[in-house]
């Protein structure tokens, strides 16, 4: 029986001269569709309508659920975040394949389970 939930992206972002790790999992998108207000069947819809929100407040909410699993904290303002997000070069990349890897990861895992 594999215990491990396969539902996982990583991505590194170096802001403001520090690296921070995101991780888009089931806690980063639980914290994502809590802020915003989205209800889990409408997430491709968010997605979709504003990515250039969307894609930056995934996120922070990764940074945010890393930093809470490994006890650090984020100093950081979400606004902020996203301004800092846009001057990375490569993050809307970085963020769209750690979504991607995650939810193929979970089709994946849902096909097996057939």
């Amino acid at each position: 029986m594999n215990v491990m939930n396969p539902f996982r992206g990583e991505f590194e972002l170096k802001i403001r001269n520090k690296k921070y790790k995101g991780v888009f999992n089931m806690n980063a998108l639980r914290l994502t569709l809590k802020a915003e207000g989205i209800e889990l069947d409408k997430f491709d819809e968010y997605l979709g309508a504003d990515p250039l929100t969307a894609l930056p407040t995934i996120a922070y909410f990764s940074v945010i659920s890393e930093c809470l699993r490994t006890d650090k904290e984020l100093k950081m303002k979400k606004e902020a975040f996203i301004a800092e997000f846009f001057e990375v070069p490569g993050a809307l990349e970085a963020v769209t394949e750690a979504i991607t890897v995650a939810m193929n990861a979970a089709a994946g895992e849902e096909e097996g389970n057939d």
